[in-house]
């Protein structure tokens, strides 16, 4: 290997270790004294709590929405949306009444006097 294919090889390893770096890290000192310097882990910004918060909302808003329209209107809804564009297909699909979201329904329709 030739002296300027290990420099940019070590030159590709010092840029990459910086970019991550440049994110934020943590200095440890080791048990024989040296410091060591590792960049911080990236975490993803969607959790599992985010995604369990947004399919219960999805729940309660399809909720919200037979209870306040009715089931027979509800459904003659959806049925409008599935004969629409491929976007309007996915949100009828997404949208369909289930055990969940009509159980919700009925406890809310119970809750309103």
């Amino acid at each position: 290997m030739s002296d300027y294919a290990q420099f940019e090889k070590r030159l590709a390893v010092l840029t990459t270790k910086h970019r991550k770096m440049a994110r934020g890290y943590t200095a440890k000192i080791g048990e024989d004294g040296l410091i060591m310097v590792e960049p911080k882990r990236v975490r993803s910004p969607i959790r599992p709590r985010t995604i369990v918060l947004m399919g219960a909302g999805v729940f309660l808003f399809k909720a919200l929405l037979l209870t306040s329209t009715g089931l027979a209107t509800y459904e003659n809804r959806i049925a409008a949306l599935s004969s629409g564009t491929v976007f309007e297909q996915a949100a009828a699909w997404v949208m369909q009444p289930d055990v969940v979201s009509r159980y919700l329904a009925e406890t809310f329709t119970k809750m309103i006097p």
